[in-house]
């Protein structure tokens, strides 16, 4: 048996649990790069959805990695915190876009995570064509399917 200096002696198993549960919870990245996605909306619908999101992303960000902070202490004791600080980013991060999908799903869109082939399409053409294949992506489309310049 353990002690972590608040609560009463831990379980040893239990206590390491407790440990590899935070590590994993923070050291969870955010999503890579994606688009929201509506059958039939286009960059400007989509763009607008994000933009009245961006609130309720901002306080779900906050609401993690306070969260974060709260159970690294009851599970880690005065560890907790250190763990949590030096993945606050990846913690706020990850939770800014949860809160954002969210808020996004009750306007009927779904984060479309982009393929590696997507993304550089979208690299390598000049800002006109990022905005035609953009447009494409958030309807529903895909690169082989809008041709090789559109």
């Amino acid at each position: 048996m353990i002690s972590n200096g608040f609560f009463k002696p831990m379980n040893r198993k239990l206590h390491l649990s407790c440990i590899v549960g935070i590590l994993a919870l923070t050291g969870c990245a955010a999503p890579g790069p994606s688009v929201p996605f509506q059958s039939g909306k286009n960059l400007a619908a989509a763009r607008a959805a994000v933009q009245s999101c961006s609130a309720a992303a901002s306080k779900g960000g906050a609401t993690t990695l306070t969260t974060s902070y709260i159970g690294s202490v009851l599970g880690l004791g005065v560890v907790g915190p250190i763990v949590v600080a030096s993945n606050q980013r990846s913690i706020r991060d990850k939770g800014a876009a949860q809160a954002a999908d969210k808020c996004l799903a009750e306007q009927g869109y779904i984060r479309r995570d982009l393929t590696t082939a997507e993304v550089q399409a979208l690299n390598s053409r000049n800002r006109a064509e990022r905005r035609v294949l953009l447009n494409h992506l958030i309807g529903g489309g895909s690169v082989q399917s809008l041709g090789p310049r559109g």
